[in-house]
């Protein structure tokens, strides 16, 4: 569940950001950077979580080796788990990065105004929102306040982008 958590968030932050920079332009620009920067971005995950799981999993079994003094793990159960799991973590964060950085590219192949990109910014918001609350039900903290939490960083990210791309776009 992390890794998907994760990859909807960095997808559906990052996408905006690259939405709201081209936001001034035409709806084929912006459809194109948001989605060739979920892509990239997608891809980037998969390699990342893949490197990082196979990593940590590597090392737990090397102590687990080392723990063992003689006994060499390679081609045993334990290290089909690892890289099934290693597997697994790459392509769900990958994927999950994809959807969430869809959202906001989404109300732009449907119109191109300042309504769109409210939009867009919006069902972002609302997406944090529920996967906070998700977040919050699933470790037992305030189901609101986590959905809150993501909202702020959410509207947090939308002010600076837009205040990065107002001040260069003129």
């Amino acid at each position: 569940m992390g890794h998907f958590v994760r990859g909807v968030i960095d997808g559906s932050l990052s996408t905006l950001g690259v939405v709201i920079g081209a936001s001034s332009g035409s709806n084929s620009l912006i459809i194109a950077a948001g989605m060739g920067g979920t892509i990239a971005n997608g891809i980037s995950n998969i390699i990342g979580a893949f490197s990082s799981e196979e990593y940590k999993s590597y090392t737990e079994l090397s102590e687990i080796e080392k723990a063992m003094v003689t006994v060499d793990l390679e081609d045993t159960i334990l290290e089909r788990d690892a890289k099934k799991k290693t597997i697994q973590a790459g392509l769900l964060d990958g994927v999950a990065t994809v959807m969430g950085g869809c959202v906001p590219v989404i109300p732009y192949i449907f119109a191109n105004n300042l309504l769109t990109l409210v939009i867009s910014i919006s069902l972002v918001l609302m997406m944090l929102f529920v996967l906070g609350m998700v977040i919050g039900k699933m470790s037992k903290r305030q189901i609101l306040l986590s959905g809150l939490k993501l909202v702020v960083f959410g509207i947090i990210t939308a002010i600076l982008v837009y205040a990065i791309q107002a001040s260069l776009i003129k």
